[in-house]
């Protein structure tokens, strides 16, 4: 089974752009070599302008297709290091690399995704050697170089001013600073660029900029395998589980769970990683969810909870960005369906819910309730089937998925 590469760039893009990164709560991000305050730029989208800026500047410059699709992916998630690390956010220049690197380790062990582990972790070097690694020059990959340059660009347009006005600021100033931050052959080639008005009013038109960067998108692709599938997933369930003081190791867990109810029910290797992985990312959602809601101790008010409930929805839109993967997206989506139809999100009645989101069900809500929480702790198992019993009798979860996973944790 092989997945495209795109799919899962264009997935995790949207993931960044959902992300509730608290940035308007942070008095300050400046980037020490140019003064940019981060926090005062909109960053709704700026994954996706960023990786448009880019991909127009590798065109003008007339890459290679190698280097044009590695260019592609780490632009449109350049910025995969920056969940989880605000605590950071006060040391501006340890902040700037925190997530340099961070995005570096989560994907340097995947065979497929080395080179782009290499291109993200230099997103922020200067060519003057003034980064955060202090690399000169096309020491820098030429990836991370056109990336540094785009990052800029987008961060500084102001986009309640005129394209006029942010366009002869940002070409002025990023001709001053040739041979700096960047090599003249770069400044030169953006130059050329930003002489379309074509490239400012689109980076303006919001709503059409999937379409744009579709367009510009290479014609090639790398497919990862269902294992480098299974890794990848392993970091955003980590990313999730990290997100909420509440939910340590929550996603593994169920993941963990659900792969040996599957084992348990002789499914074959291949669908019982797919039921693994399902368990790692059920809860990708989560990353629209704000922080203050996640965490709140006690019962949450009708709002509350309705947004808390949306976070399946927004599991489904990621997921269903990633090709070959329907039944995962399927799996990790309905884990709050219920029998009798009165589960969320669109409350799909049990003739309709396939056993493996049935499985799923069990699992989440199984774990929930045994897990500690700060504000009190876990029941014993034999505490938590006596409830979900009373579940199987309202209807809300199936019998033979609660008996399944019973066996796995009494046996």
């Amino acid at each position: 089974m092989a997945i495209s590469m795109k799919s899962i760039a264009s997935a995790i893009s949207l993931a960044l752009d959902l992300a509730d990164n608290n940035w308007n709560k942070l008095d300050s991000l400046i980037d020490p070599s140019t003064g940019i305050n981060y926090c005062l730029h909109q960053f709704s989208n700026h994954c996706k302008r960023t990786t448009y800026i880019a991909l127009e500047i590798g065109r003008q410059l007339n890459l290679t297709n190698d280097t044009y699709f590695n260019l592609y992916v780490s632009s449109i998630i350049h910025d995969i290091g920056t969940q989880n690390i605000f605590d950071l956010a006060h040391h501006s220049s340890l902040y700037i690399k925190k997530h340099c690197e961070e995005g570096y380790n989560m994907l340097k062990d995947i065979p497929s995704l080395s080179y782009i582990a290499k291109i993200i972790k230099y997103h922020h070097e200067n060519y003057n050697e003034s980064g955060c690694f202090n690399l000169k020059g096309y020491d820098i990959p030429i990836e991370a170089q056109i990336i540094r340059l785009a990052d800029l660009i987008e961060t500084q347009l102001e986009y309640d001013r005129h394209y006029y006005t942010n366009m002869k600021y940002i070409t002025s100033w990023i001709e001053g600073r040739a041979n700096i931050l960047f090599s003249q052959e770069l400044v030169d080639n953006f130059l050329t660029v930003a002489q379309k008005e074509n490239f400012w009013l689109n980076l303006y038109n919001n709503s059409n900029i999937d379409d744009f960067i579709k367009d510009l998108a290479p014609k090639d692709d790398i497919f990862i395998s269902l294992k480098e599938f299974e890794q990848l997933s392993n970091i955003f369930a980590t990313i999730i589980d990290n997100k909420s003081t509440f939910t340590a190791s929550h996603s593994k867990e169920i993941s963990n769970l659900a792969h040996k109810v599957s084992i348990h029910l002789k499914y074959d290797d291949k669908k019982a990683l797919k039921m693994k992985i399902s368990g790692l990312l059920h809860d990708i959602g989560k990353v629209a969810i704000p922080c203050e809601i996640l965490d709140k101790e006690g019962s949450l008010n009708d709002e509350e909870f309705a947004i808390i409930k949306s976070h399946v929805y927004y599991t489904k839109l990621i997921l269903s960005k990633i090709t070959n993967i329907d039944d995962i997206c399927d799996w990790a989506s309905n884990h709050h369906e219920k029998l009798n139809g009165t589960g969320y999100p669109n409350r799909i009645h049990g003739e309709n819910l396939s056993e493996e989101c049935r499985i799923m069900a069990v699992c989440d809500i199984y774990q929930a309730l045994v897990a500690d929480r700060p504000y009190r702790k876990g029941m014993t198992a034999t505490e938590a089937f006596v409830l979900m019993d009373k579940m199987v009798d309202q209807q809300f979860i199936c019998t033979k998925a609660l008996q399944s996973l019973k066996v796995m944790i009494l046996n």
